[in-house]
């Protein structure tokens, strides 16, 4: 009976009959004797009967749109998987079908069905889907309007956005408001809503959801309840907020209020985040058992949960940041980093740039050449977007009018910051005025960000009037309304908070190393986002050889290159950790031939190793600039007399470095030393500090206090595992840049490791090197909008993904992997210690440890599995795999684009191999007695099924092809062996030890196949 039916509905299925579906559905239910045994309607839907699982993944795969429906009307669960661990949402082909399970979300949020609303989100639909483009409204907003409180607190704790705007500007507090519903009002408002979000269109155009409460009293209570400490000022720590102000501030986003802000309202919101995730089992305290899953949840990531883990991290440490503003025009949105001040400008048309950029230059004290080699280095991304750069005319220093769309001036006169800019946009003209070349390179970046934004869709049309025909030819006789999209007036006025912004990047020979192009395109990358220098840091051997990877004449092609991109190019000097003093002697002629290369020498920076071995009170006597010198100080006295830092001294003497060189040495080494050394002034402490809950004003104020300047350096924490860890790249490197910003530091430089163990592509760096370009710019910004805008930020700025696939891949595959390390450590999800790890430090200066799945794949046999399960690896493989079918949706315009997807793939495919090595291992070695001793064993790899292991060493033998491909596209061959080792030496750990193996297979013998 069960046969015949599946094969009725089967085939009903592939003919669209959905009348004769619910036939065969209800007759199920109508059966009693198939009743008795089980075959009830439900149980036909929710079962995978078919070959490739339920009826409902079968009719997603034939694009079925009717009959998935029909199906999901009946009560079909979308989350149930077949046997490759796949369910219906994961093969969703077309947009179509993707909008049909949006809709079912929304009707039962409409309805409040919260179990089907949890059912559909562990599925894979997005909490925070709209019901159209036009309209935007999201589920939250239908629960706003229609549902009830449950339904609205079930959609907050997946991670709704409490105040998502709609297509109108809208929240769902302007339709609870507007509803008169107080139970939901209080839930919005508990749970983080703002009452002072201006609508800017429709029906509630112009109004905040404060102005909808006038006339109902229960809600005016509670609005003045919530929002007491914003707008009476009562507060010592709270600063007044003045209504009815229409600047827009750093974000780009109108604001009710002037730029006071402060972290009051966050500590409010973020208390209340608090108190609701203790019954989510996120606790943030470490002690606390990690969140158990049941299996009507799925894996979820989502972003919640870590924006928990955040607030409770930024709060511990009262580490204030300004209340999150409101949102305003779109290409403002994503502009990084983003403006000190931003002014929208009422009553002004819209820009519309011409496809010849005509520019006038104001006389001045720069040399209008220098202005206009500024314009050049600007002008590929210019014609990228469609527009040239034409020199129109040169105006005297009075000005005078001119039919140039752009005019520009550089006068220090003109600004208290150095470095600063100012950008005023008119419906006839763009001004740029700059304290500087620098500044006037930054204006250029953050225009070409516009006219970028505007051209993705950025821009949100408020207008569908046809210009004039003034308006539609510009002075030159272009077409403007067709060449580009406008632009809104505006006024932006901008400046570095930090003078050093800076990536450090290991090009050690024994790592990843860019090729050229590569590295120009990182240059150009970081210039964009207006970082402003770059340390080359690289480890050294006593030997008469060229050392770096890159030739003399490539180092001063690079510097160049660094120069026409207004980034300053630093050598980092480093030597092995199993180097000693004495064999420095051996060192200075490398150094000095290092940098020779670097023609514009400021600073040169010494690594952690050199640092220790240089600054060492009771080896600075015995540089080898001294050797041979008769030693006349009795018990350390001639050390005490130079206070210390006689290693650095010869340091300066012996590289023959000028005096306007300024030396930066590693602050760690000089933590435990029993007498720190006074260092001379001229000298920059660089604290390095990987964590995520590393303390950087611990040594840094110390420091400071002794009179030297510091400089603080947090990492990318994409190191020693598959896709990074960007928990940790979020607090560290907030952490680093709010300690900057209190002490007044020099800057921050964000470090990339790439020694020989990390397996991870420079995608996965991207996070930290954005999010770093970003603060150390504008601190101010509000680690809420980072959090939620850095899938979109990644995608705008680095891989130029119109499908917005890319950026939110690289997080949620770092995600994945942190979310594996954190429940083998028993760790709960608000707990950011020894994040990235920090046991089992691979050597060199990685800066901590391997991270589960990693481990997983090069040293199985060491992981600890008490806390992992089947089930666990079960998620992570379903969530990894949506991220890789994802990728095919992908749309990027950037340089290397094809690589970057050959790379996320590929560290999916390793992340995949992983689990099952886990899955395989943890099913093993279950204990059936876990009542005694421990729940899960590691067997080992020898014990595992030799089918198993001989499936998992083909698998490698691809993966290292893999490798070696993706690796030689974009990187130098001289890392590669090192890497490839990792990989060989987990491929012979699964060979099968068997004596009928012919020597000359690729099993037997794997390094034959490099």
């Amino acid at each position: 009976m069960l046969k015949e039916i599946c094969d009725d509905i089967k085939t009903a299925i592939e003919l669209g009959r959905t009348d004769i579906i619910r036939t065969l559905l209800e007759a199920c239910d109508k059966c009693e004797v198939e009743k008795e045994s089980g075959l009830t309607k439900e149980s036909v839907l929710n079962r995978p009967l078919l070959e490739d699982g339920t009826f409902l993944y079968f009719a997603t795969k034939l694009n079925q749109g009717d009959v998935v429906r029909t199906l999901l009307s009946c009560g079909a669960d979308p989350g149930v998987q077949n046997e490759n661990g796949q369910n219906a949402i994961d093969i969703i082909s077309s947009e179509n079908m993707r909008r049909i399970y949006v809709d079912e979300l929304l009707r039962a949020t409409a309805c409040s069905e919260v179990g089907r609303v949890c059912q559909l989100n562990a599925a894979g639909i997005y909490i925070n889907s709209v019901d159209s483009e036009e309209s935007k409204n999201t589920p939250l907003h239908w629960a706003a309007c229609l549902g009830n409180k449950d339904i609205v607190s079930c959609l907050i704790d997946r991670g709704a956005d409490i105040n998502a705007m709609n297509a109108s500007g809208a929240t769902p507090l302007h339709d609870a408001v507007a509803r008169g519903n107080p139970e939901i009002v209080e839930e919005l408002l508990q749970t983080g809503a703002n009452p002072l979000i201006q609508a800017l269109k429709g029906k509630f155009a112009g109004k905040t959801p404060l102005d909808l409460a006038q006339g109902k009293p229960e809600l005016m209570a509670l609005m003045e309840r919530f929002t007491s400490h914003l707008v009476n000022g009562q507060s010592s720590n709270h600063s007044t907020v003045h209504k009815r102000s229409t600047s827009v501030d750093s974000y780009g986003n109108i604001r009710r209020d002037l730029q006071q802000d402060t972290v009051g309202a966050l500590v409010h919101s973020s208390e209340r985040r608090l108190s609701r995730s203790t019954s989510h089992n996120y606790s943030p305290s470490p002690s606390v058992a990690p969140p158990t899953y049941n299996s009507q949840n799925s894996f979820e990531l989502s972003p919640w949960i870590d924006q928990v883990m955040v607030i409770e991290n930024l709060v511990r440490t009262h580490m204030s940041t300004p209340v999150r503003p409101l949102v305003t025009q779109g290409c403002c949105h994503l502009l990084w980093p983003q403006p000190q001040r931003i002014v929208e400008l009422d009553g002004g048309m819209e820009f519309y740039p011409g496809k010849e950029l005509h520019i006038s230059i104001l006389q001045g004290n720069v040399s209008m050449h220098r202005i206009l080699d500024v314009w050049d280095v600007s002008r590929p991304s210019l014609l990228a977007l469609g527009h040239d750069v034409k020199i129109g005319d040169v105006q005297p220093s009075c000005g005078r009018w001119t039919p140039c769309q752009v005019e520009c001036t550089v006068n220090d006169a003109l600004f208290t910051a150095s470095d600063a800019y100012q950008i005023h946009i008119s419906s006839q003209k763009v001004r740029m005025s700059a304290s500087s070349l620098a500044g006037l390179h930054y204006a250029i970046c953050t225009f070409v960000q516009l006219l970028r934004l505007s051209q993705q869709g950025e821009i949100s049309d408020q207008s569908n009037e046809k210009p004039t025909d003034s308006e539609q030819t510009g002075e030159g006789g272009d077409i403007t309304r067709g060449a580009a999209p406008g632009l809104q007036s505006m006024l932006i006025q901008d400046w570095p908070t930090l003078c050093h912004r800076g990536v450090l990047l290991d090009i050690s020979p024994r790592g990843r190393i860019p090729t050229m192009d590569y590295l120009f395109h990182m240059i150009d990358l970081w210039s964009s986002m207006k970082v402003s220098h770059l340390h080359l840091y690289t480890r050294l051997m006593p030997s008469s050889e060229w050392q770096l990877c890159y030739s003399r004449s490539e180092m001063v092609t690079i510097d160049r290159y660094c120069q026409d991109h207004f980034v300053e190019l630093i050598p980092v000097l480093e030597v092995d950790a199993h180097l000693c003093y004495e064999e420095l002697s051996d060192m200075w002629p490398s150094f000095q031939e290092i940098l020779s290369t670097f023609p514009t020498l400021r600073y040169v920076h010494v690594g952690p190793r050199l640092s220790s071995l240089l600054v060492e009170p009771a080896r600075a006597g015995f540089c080898s600039g001294r050797q041979g010198r008769e030693d006349t100080s009795q018990d350390g006295e001639d050390d005490d007399a130079d206070g210390g830092f006689g290693g650095l001294q010869e340091l300066w003497h012996l590289l023959s470095l000028p005096h306007s060189v300024t030396l930066m040495i590693c602050g760690n080494a000089l933590h435990y030393q029993p007498r720190p050394p006074i260092l001379p002034p001229n000298v920059v402490v660089v604290e390095y500090g990987f964590q995520a809950d590393y303390d950087f004003l611990e040594w840094s104020t110390k420091f400071q206090r002794e009179g030297n300047m510091p400089l603080l350096c947090p990492g990318t924490a994409s190191w020693n595992s598959f896709a990074g860890c960007p928990e940790a790249s979020v607090c560290n490197i907030y952490r680093a840049v709010q300690a900057a910003k209190e002490l007044s530091s020099l800057g921050v430089v964000v470090a990339h490791w790439s020694g020989s163990f990390h397996l991870t592509p420079h995608p996965f760096a991207w996070p930290g090197f954005v999010m770093t370009a970003g603060l150390s710019w504008n601190p101010a910004t509000h680690w809420d909008y980072l959090h939620n805008s850095l899938p979109d930020l990644l995608d705008a700025h680095v891989f130029r993904d119109a499908s917005h696939v890319v950026g939110r891949t690289v997080v949620e595959l770092g995600h994945a992997e942190t979310f594996v390390v954190r429940t083998g450590r028993g760790q709960s999800s608000g707990d950011v210690s020894d994040l990235p790890p920090r046991e089992e430090s691979s050597g060199g200066n990685s800066g901590g440890g391997s991270s589960t799945l990693y481990r997983l794949l090069t040293d199985p046999d060491g992981v600890d599995l008490e806390n992992l399960s089947v089930d666990l690896f079960g998620r992570i493989t379903k969530h990894i795999k949506k991220c890789q079918n994802n990728l095919f949706r992908a749309k990027l315009s950037c340089a290397f684009a094809e690589m970057v997807i050959q790379e996320l793939q590929l560290a999916a495919d390793l992340m995949l191999t992983a689990c099952r090595i886990g899955r395989t291992l943890v099913g093993v070695g279950i204990n059936p007695n876990s009542n005694m001793g421990l729940s899960v064993i590691n067997l080992g790899v020898s014990n595992l099924p030799p089918t198993f292991r001989t499936d998992i060493a083909n698998k490698l033998l691809a993966h290292i092809e893999q490798y070696r491909g993706t690796w030689l596209q974009r990187h130098l061959p001289a890392g590669l062996q090192g890497s490839l080792l990792i990989l060989t030496t987990a491929l012979r750990r699964f060979v099968p030890h068997e004596p009928s193996l012919n020597e000359h297979s690729p099993l037997a013998s794997p390094t034959q196949t490099f």
